[in-house]
């Protein structure tokens, strides 16, 4: 999202937020051409969705991170249940790692059809930005890009993500995120 880091460049587009998915034409002149040139009708609303989010809460993983490997949302939405934990002085005997109204919101998002993701993405973003969760906003475009893929490979990998965490290769479970 390199190019739209100007202050004034990202309120103009967080009032995308306020804006019904078809009227997000609005937004093509605060994104550089480049990001935009070459794309398929459809996908531009895509790219100027996942701006007007960005411009809300531009917090992405460190460079590190993602040269290990790309972080999809149920990972990020992990990793806020993970940090309230956390500020709660950890989980009590029997507690869940994800309460209920996240697991509510996250079996919401799973089921959206592509024209009501904008909605839900909000919402979403809105809870990681309370908690400056970083995102992996180049592998939501992609994600979303999938979202209506028969095999629903992008909600398998959310799902997964999210009530399992991340294991290594062989499956190691220090390593769950």
């Amino acid at each position: 999202m390199s190019g739209l880091d100007d202050r004034g460049t990202l309120a103009a587009l967080r009032r995308g937020l306020m804006l019904e998915e078809e009227q997000l034409f609005e937004l093509f002149g605060y994104v550089p051409p480049r990001f935009l040139t070459g794309l398929r009708p459809g996908e531009e609303r895509l790219y100027l969705m996942v701006a007007a989010l960005y411009a809300y809460h531009p917090v992405s993983f460190g460079e590190e991170e993602l040269a290990e490997r790309r972080r999809n949302l149920g990972e990020s939405l992990r990793r806020l249940a993970e940090e309230k934990a956390r500020q709660r002085g950890g989980l009590d005997e029997g507690e869940e790692l994800l309460p209920e109204s996240l697991k509510r919101r996250m079996e919401a998002l799973l089921s959206a059809p592509r024209a009501d993701l904008f909605g839900h993405l909000r919402q979403v973003i809105s809870l990681l930005k309370s908690e400056e969760i970083p995102v992996d906003w180049a592998q939501l475009l992609s994600d979303l890009q999938r979202w209506e893929a028969p095999d629903r490979r992008v909600q398998w990998a959310w799902s997964r993500s999210f009530y399992v965490g991340y294991q290594t290769e062989g499956g190691d479970e220090t390593d769950v995120r």
